[in-house]
């Protein structure tokens, strides 16, 4: 089975004061294959978003080769990596990222109609149902909590059906309930059975847990792999990479 997403020997420096560079991912190597809820935990400054912007080329490696969906994103041209991430990724952020004159019903059906791609209002109402906002499809984000318009933001993703997530700190400004709750339906999209797979980068190690499988990284570099872990095998792991 192809992997959804292959990294190979990934680097990723940033300019410092003097000409000088820091070294953030320095040679990481992983694969995602379909289906699977993948969760990167690590310290402070480890790299996790800088692995997860890298993988879903939103920032280009310094070296190293990413593959999505077979294909490898160094040789994409800036046209072809947007109709990629327009056509197969779906992004979940802490900040929700939601127009704040439009109803949740309207958030959920721009990115499709802005892309000029057919979204039904049965796909849209689909989408809604799924994450239990039925009810407030009429409402703008200043009516909603910030669960909800954090489920609007999964159900924006959920309305096209894309074949890999990526979510960076999905839970970070939420609530135990309203955590729980996104966590749930980010894990049922890589369960539903379709293939489907979600990234997600967390500082939430009891979040983490809920993944199939979760990377440790310190330094750049993966310090460990679990795979259906505890939360004691997290908070231990992290520990350890601290």
């Amino acid at each position: 089975m192809t992997p959804v997403v292959e990294v190979e020997n990934l680097t990723k420096s940033f300019p410092a004061a003097g000409g000088d560079t820091v070294p953030v991912l320095r040679g990481i190597s992983l694969e995602v294959p379909p289906g699977q809820f993948l969760a990167v935990v690590g310290p402070s400054g480890s790299g996790k978003s800088t692995l997860l912007y890298c993988m879903s080329a939103l920032e280009a490696a310094t070296a190293g080769r990413v593959r999505l969906l077979g294909r490898d994103t160094g040789s994409l041209g800036r046209g072809a990596i947007a109709k990629l991430r327009r056509d197969h990724l779906g992004f979940v952020f802490q900040s929700y990222n939601l127009i704040p004159s439009l109803t949740a019903r309207e958030n959920v059906a721009l990115p499709a109609r802005l892309a000029r791609r057919r979204i039904s209002g049965a796909d849209v109402d689909r989408a809604l149902a799924e994450v239990g906002l039925t009810e407030r499809a009429g409402y703008r984000p200043s009516a909603l909590s910030g669960g909800q318009q954090q489920r609007v933001a999964i159900a924006r993703v959920l309305a096209v059906r894309p074949d890999l997530v990526f979510a960076d700190e999905p839970t970070g400004a939420l609530d135990t309930e309203s955590g729980a709750q996104v966590l749930d339906l980010l894990a049922g999209v890589a369960r539903s059975g379709e293939g489907r797979s979600v990234v997600m980068v967390t500082h939430d190690l009891e979040a983490a847990a809920r993944a199939d499988r979760v990377l440790v990284l310190r330094d750049g570099l993966i310090h460990r792999e679990l795979t259906h872990p505890k939360a004691d095998d997290v908070f231990a792991a992290v520990a350890g990479a601290s």
